[in-house]
């Protein structure tokens, strides 16, 4: 079987300065002005060597955000190699000096570019996380960010997103006028790397990117500016009552969520939080809600457990630059094991299985699909019944991935998964 390569060279350019520029002049005056940005550098010092940079992931803006905070230094990002399908970003990352990672599996050609871009003295910038958060709670890091810092002995910088989960929610696809706040922190010097384990380094990483640490700690909250339409949207990622527990019974309008079963509803706030109106009680904020669906699907999940079974259209990366293609259908399997794909695939019937061990995460689009990346490809996964089941099946297949792989790849991070 023939299969396109959708990878970008292995020659990593220095981020091109005159686009750089561009961006800052055209983009930091719209972030101060649309979403009031704050940037604190109280704890700040720049490096005069190359250094690595380190941030949480709230939304897609996440990139633009630290790399005009950080300016005039220039960033080479590591990237999801998704992003390379696509135009105009499959000539533009380039440009930028982005570097393409195969998401939540080893990656060798990454690795090597990371360490050619700090021998000539670059900096690069890392999403430890891997994803946006879907919640607006820090999802947690691979396991192998302390031994890829520990082994780089290179400053590293914290930068801590507030904000940017509501001003540009994952569940919509329009911002919303709100407030921003960035801080910028040393976290390492090269002695630390040296002197600490990489599980340290993991877990006060985890602890600065989360905000349990003392700079995160004091900040008043965020407030969004306007107060119109703030719930729509969000069936599309909650799907659980937790007062009748009943699952894809949740509608919205406007600024409410209601159960069509129960009859519990809820505001929201411009504080993005839930004040009840009827019915039953509601988690406060949208991630304690998430939680909630977290520990819901974790009671289910245990060695013997059912299979679930989903029929699926399968895409999967097309020509260079135009995205992802129709590539078959057929059915998908969840198991205590893992992930099996029985159907077609580019014409011929084929049959798949991805261990759990090798699935620690499962990102998706609301209403729209969910993907697993396994073996330097990615297979987007579309439910044919039932598009707000995306968000079910991602997260259900982290519960499983939580209690039943043998190996942790990942930190907990806030999702709310009970102990194993």
């Amino acid at each position: 079987m023939s299969r396109t390569n959708t990878r970008p060279r292995n020659t990593v350019k220095a981020p091109n300065g005159v686009i750089y520029f561009a961006l800052y002049f055209l983009f930091y005056p719209f972030l101060k002005l649309f979403f009031r940005l704050q940037v604190d550098r109280t704890a700040y010092q720049p490096p005069k060597d190359p250094m690595v940079v380190l941030s949480n992931h709230e939304s897609f803006m996440d990139f633009l955000l630290v790399m005009l905070t950080i300016y005039p230094l220039h960033l080479n990002a590591v990237t999801a190699q998704k992003f390379f399908l696509y135009r105009p970003l499959n000539w533009l990352l380039p440009f930028m000096g982005c570097i393409p990672k195969s998401l939540f599996e080893p990656d060798i050609r990454a690795v090597k570019s990371i360490f050619s871009v700090i021998r000539r003295g670059g900096h690069i910038l890392i999403f430890p996380e891997g994803r946006c958060s879907t919640d607006g709670g820090y999802m947690g890091a691979n396991q192998s960010i302390g031994k890829l810092v520990k082994k780089l002995e290179v400053p590293v910088i914290s930068c801590r997103i507030e904000g940017a989960y509501t001003c540009m929610p994952f569940w919509r696809d329009k911002f919303r006028r709100g407030r921003i706040r960035v801080t910028l922190a040393n976290l390492f010097d090269p002695e630390d790397t040296r002197r600490l384990s990489a599980d340290t380094l993991t877990a006060r990483i985890d602890a600065r990117l989360c905000g349990k640490d003392a700079l995160a700690a004091t900040h008043p909250p965020l407030h969004l500016s306007g107060a119109r339409r703030l719930a729509e949207g969000l069936e599309n990622i909650l799907y659980y009552c937790p007062a009748c527990q009943q699952e894809f019974t949740l509608e919205t309008k406007g600024n409410i969520i209601r159960c069509r079963t129960c009859h519990t509803a809820a505001e929201m706030g411009r504080d993005a939080k839930f004040t009840p109106l009827s019915g039953g009680p509601v988690p406060e904020t949208v991630h304690l809600w998430h939680k909630a669906q977290v520990r819901h699907e974790m009671q289910s999940v245990h060695e013997d457990m059912a299979p679930i079974e989903v029929q699926v259209k399968l895409r999967m990366p097309g020509a260079p630059g135009k995205g992802l293609a129709p590539s078959g259908h057929g059915t998908l399997r969840l198991d205590a094991t893992g992930w099996y794909y029985d159907g077609l695939l580019h014409g011929a019937q084929v049959s798949l299985f991805f261990p759990i061990q090798s699935v620690p995460a499962i990102p998706y689009d609301p209403a729209d699909n969910f993907q697993i990346y396994a073996g330097g490809e990615f297979y987007v996964f579309t439910p044919e019944e039932n598009l707000q089941a995306c968000s079910k099946y991602a997260v259900l297949g982290e519960c499983v991935y939580r209690r039943c792989s043998p190996v942790m790849q990942m930190t907990a991070g806030e999702g709310g998964f009970d102990e194993r």
